[in-house]
C-alpha cells in the first residue's frame, strides 16, 4: 500500500479504483493513453478496478520515437487514433504550423486542441490530470466543472440551489464540501466529453511509488535519462531549454519545424512580419531562433 493515507485513513489506491468504478459508463471508459507515468498510473488501475476500457493514444507526429516504441511492446492493446481534419487529411504538426502562420507558443497551444483532445467524444473520458501537474487547477478545486457558455443551464443550477460559482468564460465549478471528490470530474460541454481524473489529488511521488512498488510496471526509459515530460518533441510547455536539449537529441525534428516554417512562409508572405532582405531559409531560421528563445530580428 502507498505510505500517505487521506484523512479518514483510506489508501489514495483504494480511492482511485472506488472512483473509476463510480463513474463507469455501461459502454465502458475512453481512456487517454500518453505513454507517460500519469496515463500509466491510470490504466493500471482501471484493470485493478475491473472496469471496462479502451486506451487510445493520439499520434501527433512529434512522438518521440523511444515512447511508440515502449507502448507497442509493454501496452499491445493501445489503440493508436490518427486525428484528421475534416477532408480526411491526416493532421500533422507541420500543416498546423502552416496553417497557424506560427508555431506554437506556451500562450497559442493550438496544437494540443487539434492532436491530443479530438477523441472521446460522447464519452466518458479517464485522464491522468493531477493538482500536482496544475497550479490552476489546484488553486479552483470543484467537484463537478461545467465548462462552456450556458446560461439555461447556469439557471438550472441556480434553480436547485446547488453551490456552484459562474466562471469568467460562463462555465460553473459545483462545488460540494467532500474535498476527496472534488475536480475528480469534469464535464466538458465543448468537446461533449465527462472527464474522471480518478489520480487528481496524487503527487509525482505517490505515482512513482505505484508504478514501482505497487503495480511493478516499466516505464519509458527517456524518465531515465533525465527527461521530466515525454510528450511532443519540440513542445513549448517545457521552456527553450528543454526545447533545445530535445532537438540536440532528434535534430531530424528540428529539420522538420524548420520545413514547416518555410512552407508557412511561403504560403502567407503577407502575414508574415519579418526583416526584409531575407530568403526564405534565413526568415525560417529566424522563426526558429525566436522560438527557442534566442535573438533576432524577426
Amino acid at each position: 500500500m502507498l505510505g500517505q493515507l487521506d484523512l479518514e485513513g483510506r489508501d489514495k489506491v483504494e480511492r482511485s479504483i472506488q472512483r473509476l468504478k463510480m463513474f463507469e459508463p455501461k459502454e465502458g471508459y475512453f481512456l487517454a493513453f500518453s505513454g507517460g507515468k500519469d496515463s500509466q498510473c491510470v490504466y493500471e488501475l482501471a484493470k485493478m478496478a475491473g472496469v471496462k476500457f479502451e486506451a487510445h493514444y493520439h499520434l501527433t507526429s512529434v512522438d518521440p520515437p523511444e515512447l511508440i516504441y515502449f507502448i507497442r511492446k509493454q501496452y499491445p492493446d493501445v489503440i493508436f487514433d490518427k486525428p484528421r481534419f475534416d477532408d480526411g487529411r491526416q493532421i500533422t504538426m507541420w500543416r498546423l504550423i502552416e496553417k497557424n502562420t506560427m508555431p506554437p507558443t506556451r500562450m497559442a497551444r493550438y496544437c494540443c486542441e487539434k492532436l491530443k483532445e479530438g477523441g472521446g467524444q460522447g464519452r466518458v473520458v479517464i485522464t491522468g490530470v493531477r493538482w500536482a501537474e496544475s497550479k490552476n487547477r489546484r488553486d479552483n478545486q470543484g467537484h463537478v466543472t461545467f465548462t462552456g457558455r450556458s446560461k439555461k443551464r447556469n439557471q438550472m443550477l441556480e434553480d436547485i440551489g446547488a453551490n456552484f460559482q459562474s466562471t469568467p468564460k460562463g462555465g460553473a465549478v459545483l462545488n460540494l464540501d467532500n474535498a476527496d471528490t472534488r475536480r475528480a470530474v469534469e464535464s466538458c460541454y465543448r468537446t461533449n466529453k465527462t472527464l474522471v481524473n480518478p489520480i487528481i489529488d496524487w503527487d509525482d511521488s505517490e505515482v512513482w511509488e505505484f508504478l514501482n512498488d505497487y503495480a511493478k510496471v516499466p516505464h519509458c526509459c527517456l524518465y531515465d535519462e533525465g527527461f521530466k515530460r515525454i510528450g511532443c518533441i519540440g513542445c513549448p510547455m517545457g521552456g527553450s531549454k528543454s526545447m533545445m536539449r530535445e532537438f540536440e537529441r532528434y535534430p531530424k525534428y528540428k529539420d522538420l519545424y524548420i520545413k514547416a516554417m518555410q512552407r508557412m512562409v511561403e504560403t502567407h508572405p503577407d502575414q508574415i512580419k519579418i526583416a526584409t532582405g531575407k530568403t526564405v531559409n534565413e526568415k525560417a531560421n529566424a522563426i526558429m531562433n525566436w522560438w527557442l528563445g534566442k535573438r533576432d530580428n524577426y
